[in-house]
């Protein structure tokens, strides 16, 4: 096996199982400023991008500067941000949360997947040669001066969290954001350094055909860099006890196969999701990256706007020492322990009665 294929699978391995710990999720994110007024999970996007960035501009002051795909400014961008916000709002998950689902046993993510192809194979048909291919950039040496401090006081607060009660990682239910993001932005570091660079949207985009992206020269090793991220989650969830299969139910499954087709439309449109376009056109400064991102945050946020306007409940996001989680995930799990004959006390971990 190629040592480039190994590093891969190794960094996609990494990433699905620090995203899954994280909770990472442009969805909790817009609910978080809708519904505490506070931008943790928003920030930690950032930081993704930062860290790409310095990292990525380290490299070349040592003279091995990966190239990253540039995609000029349009107006078709933006509103494939919009649509893929919306149809990630109905679907409840982004691209990494909808992976970090599958792998906790919700297999009505299936549907999303499904979806997606749909979205992508319709932008495909329906507008063939819509994207030109990316003309690749090489972010230059000096980019690390003015990242050099940010990124010397953002590990000091890394090895505090650590310090703090964060390790070890594997016993952590939930990553706090600050360390999360790190191996995250790393893994995909690690991709584009030894050529392979992959994202969940960039597999499917590749797969229905839908764009001209670099990726798709070697589909092979999409799938198995999915595979590792996928199968990193699922181990992640069954360590944490939270892997569990949940029934397939008809209206949920429509719902989620629209859901995907919604998000596969914009995805075509972009191209890319959420993911790639932090992780890449962020920290190459690609001229569609900020407007598509932005608008599929407007996108999600016009959608929850929407759902509190017609009596929907938007889920409250509470973030404490870095670490956030949805207050109706807290209310099911909490009922359901309550519901067990038996408890385990989380800190001693000795059975208690009910």
């Amino acid at each position: 096996m190629p040592a480039e294929l190994v590093v891969a699978l190794f960094a996609g391995a990494l990433l699905g199982g620090s995203a899954h710990r994280a909770g990472l999720c442009t969805v909790k994110a817009v609910a978080e400023v809708m519904t505490t007024g506070r931008g943790h999970i928003l920030g930690s996007f950032v930081k993704a991008s930062l860290w790409t960035a310095g990292v990525l501009a380290l490299l070349g002051v040592f003279g091995a500067p990966p190239a990253l795909a540039v995609w000029p400014l349009g107006r078709i961008a933006p509103l494939g941000g919009l649509v893929f916000g919306v149809g990630a709002r109905l679907n409840g998950a982004c691209s990494f949360s909808t992976l970090s689902r599958l792998a906790e046993g919700h297999l009505v993510m299936v549907f999303t997947l499904a979806g997606w192809l749909v979205g992508l194979g319709v932008v495909a048909r329906a507008l063939p040669g819509l994207h030109v291919p990316a003309a690749p950039r090489h972010l230059p040496w000096v980019v690390i001066l003015p990242l050099a401090a940010w990124m010397g006081w953002e590990t000091r607060r890394v090895f505090q969290r650590l310090r703090g009660g964060a390790w070890p990682l594997h016993r952590a239910r939930h990553w706090p954001l600050s360390v999360a993001v790190f191996p995250v932005a790393l893994s995909f570091i690690a991709l584009v350094a030894v050529g392979r660079p992959w994202s969940f949207t960039s597999s499917a985009i590749c797969l229905a055909d839908a764009g001209p992206l670099g990726a798709c020269v070697s589909p092979e090793t999409l799938w198995a860099v999915s595979a590792a991220a996928l199968g990193a989650m699922a181990l992640s969830a069954r360590l944490r006890g939270s892997a569990r299969a949940r029934p397939i139910r008809p209206r949920a499954a429509a719902r989620h196969l629209g859901a995907g087709t919604i998000m596969g439309l914009g995805a075509g449109l972009i191209p890319g999701g959420n993911d790639g376009l932090v992780l890449f056109g962020l920290p190459a400064t690609s001229p569609t990256a900020l407007p598509a991102w932005l608008s599929i945050v407007a996108g999600n946020f016009a959608a929850l706007w929407t759902m509190r306007r017609v009596g929907g409940r938007v889920p409250e996001i509470r973030c404490t020492a870095d670490i956030c989680r949805a207050d109706l995930y807290r209310a099911r799990h909490v009922g359901h322990r309550q519901g067990s004959k038996q408890r385990t006390n989380t800190m001693t971990g000795k059975p208690t009665s009910p």
